[in-house]
């Protein structure tokens, strides 16, 4: 046994049959070692081999006895060496060697460090048995690794006995079976790799090393180890997903040999040693995963204690370079740099801290994803190294220069870097990371940051904004009249204290430098322990000694800190004003992220009473009528978190909570419109609609609601709120109309009481009456219903008869009590009777002016009422006509057929005959409401006089005739004759300009429901632009021009009115001094854009010309842009173009028209996109061409032409060369000598478009 030859790790596998490369002395194999098993048998053969081995007593029988090595040796050698083998070595035979391999090895390795623990001991030494341990172990971690090494043949390169042969071992160990889980393409398993790397991992240990002279292995077998390393860590399969283990036995094991090897000092610079790993993970996002593990494990390991600082500061060096140099003109390399960092940060901060650097120079990457990571870097390091309260000023000077870094980050050029510097500040928000002389800095930038163009940042922005909020940073309450008067009463505490003014505001100076960002710089972060704290203390002694060398009190001191406290939150509530400004100004932006983001901000500022955060709540509540549910659940979820969430995190009881709530409701209502409360009533329903949320209406909601409404909760409640309580509850009980039926007593109680009761609150008192017809329980008021003695319509009635002397507050609530005679009676128009002739039949009722215009406004609204019935009644029994008949009467076949047949024949019975006995019997019910011996044609004479005499008459009693015109208008709705009679009489009254604004907006609406009922009679009034209708589109009101665009816009929107000859009456009003108005006419421009599509098109070259001399060329660009951004396709942008062309007019300069229209037909053509060749060829045309040739002697006209060339040469957006691109330079060239040349081919002078010369 002292002759032994130890086996040495050959360079190549071969090499260990050549005795001239391994030596004489060293072990060899010296026989013919051919593979020539079948794919078939391979797994036998090896069982058989691994049995033998198996019952040798000697744990290095596999060094002893060629036999038993040889074997495997040529499984290895065929592995490493498949093209010069006709068979190739199976998957299942390689996963067989490797399990079988590994769990011998770690038993071999038990053997060997008992019999080091002997040799401790004192027993002698035993140099063979050394040599004998020393050599299997290198077999095994040979053969191990080649395998490793080698890539598997697939399956289907495998032959049908290979895989006849694995189906027949189905039944065995799953370790003995084909292992494709987790497989990295080497044919071994995730298990069976997680085996031998657990098992090479012991084997690198110091102590297994113990065996080896020097306690070194040599350098082949390090060579074969790490370049396994290398090979395997390129492979995802072993580092990421399930493979945590293997990605970990691989780190320990690279660290390991890596240690060794430098220990060895066979490798001079760790720099070589690493090199080859960085170049891999530069390529290799999994390679980049394992560095990182690489780099954690080093710094756990005892490893750490030899040369892992060398290898850690060789490491980030390496990546450093890479992510300065490299990684600019590679994405793929600056990913895998930025996937380092980002996973060294999360798992290895100390390492950060040591190497900080190296870290913190890698802001100055191009690269965005470097930088990115960067921040995520120094963001682990503030949060994790310095934060909390066992900091020194040595730290607060670190951290300081970091959130200076991360602060300056905020503005950095790249978007995403910027969104990801944003999110964050958010993390270090929420973790209370942030110190308090960086908040207003920080809130400044945020706020900057709500204008920047990208969307991500801008939401990101509003988020972290949203958060500051929630953090508290300057209290709960931020109103500035508050907080202005707590300043201005520590000012005059402060003056009495200090006594002199320049004093005080010099200790006030001095303490707010401690509220602003740091100013020290250190050079070197790792050096701060030896150089940066005497700086910075040596600047805060200099600090205080600039204060004057003053000591003061106690009093004084808490006075100033009161003082600057105040004054830093005044600021705080400026930026967040801003904040909400910009939010709400994006509540209008096409992204839906930032309507969303936008919401939650205000939504916060809300909770936090920010001033203007109610008004802009408002606003966010009117979106729900928005088209994108998104959005609308957005306000929904936003009205429960202000109006219910933000109270059910109170400490407080159930009914408190929810009354909190109701007045937190009422609040936000008091100056909302009519807009407003509609978008409240809108949410109700989808709060209704969805069970999460509809456990907020609940019944002590509705109760605290009712109990404020009736003044029995809050006594001090004003009259205004008790109305808006009780039209909420109106509005409440469309959803809830269950509390409405166990409640009318309650609420007939109520109307019989003697508490204060004014006409708006008995308005909305009806109105929730009337929803009781909701319940699927009600039945309707029986005609033969005592009026007088019903508990619900004497109160009514007795309403609608009284008389009054609030004329305004009575007419709403007229209006709701014939809506609720409307929806409760079977035959409303008893009642209605009933009213109108207690009215018929007062003396007073000519002498007394309230009392006739109480009768005309209720002839209008119950005779625009009974017309409702009746076309409700006749849409109910068509309805109930389509619907199949549910009772089948049992005839016989014969009498069925002859009836059918009888029927057809004489068009009795029949579907249609039934249709139209139910068609004919509504229109006459409709022509008998204004009829002879109907109590509405009674009132005609009355109300047309009225509306005939002169506007002046009725100036001492506007509600007589504003009711007169109202009447005069619904009944020409009623009834067709009576429209075409009476249609002349309205446009006078309109066309009157001593006419009251009431009595035209009242009628301009009414025109608009005269377009839906009798479109034909109105035709005529429609024709012309500036008579009849449109007329009052230029009304000297501005309220009579914001409804009738609004009513213009419904109609023409809604097809009810073509207008397409005069569009550009309604178009020229964005041009309106009034902001509403014109807000309006960019609303129906937008809306106009939408509806028309591809026919967009025909639309702009008219209004091009029209709308030439009548706008401000701004206004004419906002709503031309606006239509031209929705033409779209070649054909039609081909066609829009021509006809452009042709309305260029003949050139003229001295024609302020013409110029002024030639500019706007080119600022259209210069909008238009110009990307396919099609657009190119059609405006080069020479028809085309001449058209506008001598206009482009106007410099505005020649610039928007040469604007255009520039938009056509532009690249597409792969990069590729435009095939047309000769062809524009060739036009380009062309128009720019025609700018210069007049008519007759001579130079010229441009001409502006502005020259304000007369018309020719």
């Amino acid at each position: 046994m002292s002759d032994l030859a130890e086996f040495f790790v050959p360079n190549n596998v071969t090499d260990l049959e050549d005795v001239g490369k391994t030596g004489a002395h060293c072990y060899h194999v010296d026989a013919i070692c051919e593979f020539d098993v079948a794919e078939g048998q391979q797994l036998d053969d090896l069982t058989r081999i691994f049995d033998a081995l198996h019952h040798e007593k000697s744990p290095t029988a596999l060094f002893t006895k060629p036999d038993l090595f040889f074997p495997l040796y040529s499984y290895v050698k065929a592995i490493r060496d498949k093209f010069a083998h006709s068979t190739v070595v199976t998957r299942v035979a390689r996963h067989k060697i490797c399990h079988e391999v590994g769990e011998r090895l770690k038993k071999l390795l038990q053997v060997a460090l008992a019999f080091l623990k002997k040799q401790k001991s004192g027993n002698p030494q035993n140099g063979a048995l050394e040599v004998c341990l020393r050599s299997t172990l290198k077999m095994y971690v040979f053969l191990i690794c080649n395998i490793l090494l080698s890539v598997a043949p697939l399956d289907e390169d495998e032959s049908a006995g290979g895989l006849s042969q694995q189906r027949s071992h189905r039944k065995r160990p799953r370790r003995d079976m084909d292992g494709s889980f987790g497989d990295d393409g080497s044919g071994v398993d995730m298990d069976g790799r997680e085996l031998v790397l657990t098992a090479l991992v012991d084997f690198c240990s110091t102590e297994v090393m113990q065996l080896w002279p020097g306690c070194y292995l040599e350098d082949s077998t390090l060579n074969l180890l790490l370049k396994m390393c290398l090979h395997m860590v390129t492979l995802k399969e072993n580092i990421g997903g399930d493979a945590q283990a293997v990605g970990g036995a691989l780190a320990v094991l690279f660290a390991r040999a890596g240690n060794c090897t430098l220990s060895k000092s066979s490798v001079a610079n760790p720099k070589d040693l690493v090199a080859p790993l960085v170049e891999l993970s530069l390529k290799s996002e999994s390679a980049a995963m394992f560095l990182s593990k690489l780099v954690s494990d080093i710094e756990q390991s005892e490893t750490n204690s030899g040369f892992g600082d060398q290898l850690l500061r060789a490491i980030f060096e390496a990546m450093s370079r890479a992510a300065l140099y490299e990684a600019a003109n590679d994405s793929a390399v600056a990913k895998n740099v930025a996937c380092f960092f980002g996973e060294v940060a999360k798992r290895s901060i100390t390492v950060v801290v040591r190497m900080v650097d190296l870290v913190i120079p890698v802001f100055q990457s191009e690269n965005y994803d470097v930088r990115k990571a960067v921040v995520t870097c120094i963001a682990e390091l503030i949060l994790q190294c310095y934060t909390g309260h066992a900091r020194n000023a040595n730290d607060d000077a670190v951290r300081n220069s970091y959130l200076n870094e991360l602060l300056f980050r905020v503005m950095d050029v790249n978007a995403f870097v910027r969104n990801h510097v944003l999110h964050t500040w958010e993390r270090l928000v929420e973790s209370r990371a942030v110190p308090k002389r960086y908040h207003l800095a920080v809130m400044g930038a945020l706020v900057a940051r709500l204008e920047d163009r990208n969307y991500l940042v801008r939401d990101a922005a509003m988020t972290v904004i949203s958060s500051v909020l929630r953090k508290n940073w300057f209290g709960n309450v931020l109103n500035s009249a508050l907080l202005k008067a707590k300043l201005e009463e520590s000012l005059r505490d402060g003056t009495m204290c200090f006594g002199e003014s320049s004093t005080m505001e010099k200790e006030i100076e001095n303490s707010r430098a401690h509220f602003r960002p740091t100013t020290e710089t250190l050079s070197d972060p790792l050096d701060v322990a030896e150089e940066g704290v005497p700086t910075v203390v040596e600047q805060l002694g200099d600090a205080l000694s600039h204060e004057g060398n003053s000591v003061i009190s106690e009093k004084q001191a808490a006075v100033i800190s009161r003082i600057v406290f105040y004054q830093n939150t005044l600021c705080f509530v400026e930026l967040i004003k801003q904040a909400l400004y910009y939010s709400c100004g994006l509540l209008d932006s096409k992204t839906e992220r930032d309507v969303i983001e936008s919401i939650k901000l205000i939504v916060v500022c809300s909770e936090y009473r920010v001033e203007g955060a109610d008004r802009a709540f408002l606003k966010v509540l009117v979106m729900v009528f928005d088209g994108e549910m998104k959005i609308q659940f957005a306000v929904r979820d936003a009205f429960a978190e202000v109006i219910f969430n933000a109270f059910n995190r109170v400490a407080a009881s159930a009914g408190t909570r929810v009354t909190a709530s109701a007045q937190k409701l009422i609040s936000l209502l008091r100056c909302a419109s009519e807009g407003e409360v509609s978008a409240v009533d809108r949410i109700f329903g989808l709060l209704k609609a969805n069970p999460a949320f509809a456990r907020h209406l609940s019944a002590q909601f509705v109760e605290a609601l009712w109990s404020i409404a009736e003044g029995s909760i809050d006594a001090e409640a004003t009259d205004s709120d008790r109305r808006i309580a009780m039209r909420i509850y109106s509005l409440l009980s469309k959803y809830v109309w269950k509390d409405l039926r166990t409640r009318k007593d309650s609420i007939v109680d109520f109307l019989c009481s003697d508490c204060h009761k004014d006409n708006v609150l008995l308005s909305y008192v009806f109105a929730a009456l009337q929803n009781e017809a909701l319940d699927s329980q009600f039945r309707p008021i029986s005609v033969e219903e005592d009026i007088l003695r019903h508990p619900v319509l004497r109160h009514v009635v007795n309403h609608l008869c009284r008389r009054t002397e609030g004329m305004a507050s009575w007419m709403i609530l007229a209006e709701a009590g014939v809506n609720l005679i409307h929806n409760l009676c079977e035959v409303p128009v008893t009642v209605y009777n009933y009213i109108l002739e207690y009215y018929g039949s007062s003396e007073d009722l000519e002498t007394q002016p309230n009392r006739k215009a109480q009768c005309l406004y209720l002839l209008g609204r119950t005779a625009l009422k009974q017309l409702v019935a009746v076309e409700t009644m006749e849409k109910t029994q068509l309805k109930a006509l389509e619907e199949p008949t549910k009772v089948i009467t049992q005839v016989s076949a014969v009498t069925k057929d002859q009836t059918d047949s009888m029927h057809k024949e004489l068009g009795l019975g029949s579907h249609e005959l039934r249709r139209h006995e139910i068609q004919q019997l509504a229109q006459k019910r409709k022509e008998a409401i204004i009829s002879s011996g109907s109590v509405w044609t009674r009132f005609v004479d009355m109300i047309v006089s009225t509306c005939r005499k002169k506007a002046c008459v009725y100036a001492d009693k506007p509600f007589e005739r504003v009711c007169a015109v109202l009447a005069l208008c619904q009944y020409m709705i009623v009834n067709e004759d009576f429209c075409s009679n009476h249609l002349n009489l309205v446009f006078t009254i309109v066309a009157d300009k001593r006419e009251s604004w009431v009595t035209k907006v009242n009628v301009v609406i009414a025109l608009g429901d005269l377009a839906c009922a009798h479109p034909n009679l109105l035709g005529p009034y429609l024709s012309m632009p500036t008579t009849g209708f449109f007329k009052l589109l230029v009304d000297e009101d501005v309220r009579v021009r914001a409804v009738t665009i609004q009513v213009c816009s419904h109609l023409v929107l809604g097809e009810m009115l073509r207008i397409r000859d005069h569009l550009y009456t309604i178009v020229k009003l964005v041009a309106d001094p009034d902001e509403t108005i014109a807000n309006n006419a960019v609303t129906f421009v937008q809306n106009l854009a939408m509806k028309e599509k591809e026919k967009t098109g025909n639309l702009i070259p008219p209004l091009a010309t029209q709308l030439s001399t009548l706008m401000p060329f701004d206004k004419f660009q906002l709503a031309m842009r606006t239509l031209l951004e929705r033409v779209e396709g070649d054909k039609p942008t081909d066609s829009l173009i021509d006809r452009l062309c042709q309305r260029f007019e003949s050139f003229s300069e001295r024609s302020k028209k013409k110029l002024a229209t030639a500019r706007n037909i080119a600022f259209c053509l210069s909008e238009l996109n110009y990307t396919t060749e099609r657009a190119i060829k059609r405006l080069t045309s020479e028809s085309c061409y001449q058209q506008y040739k001598h206009w482009l002697r106007c410099a505005e006209v020649y610039d928007y032409f040469k604007l255009i060339a520039t938009k056509a040469k532009k690249q597409g957006r792969g990069g590729s060369e435009r095939r047309d691109r000769a062809a524009i330079d060739e036009w380009e060239a062309r128009i720019q000598l025609d700018s210069c040349t007049d008519g007759e081919g001579e130079e010229g002078t441009p001409v502006a478009a502005g020259h304000e010369t007369p018309e020719e």
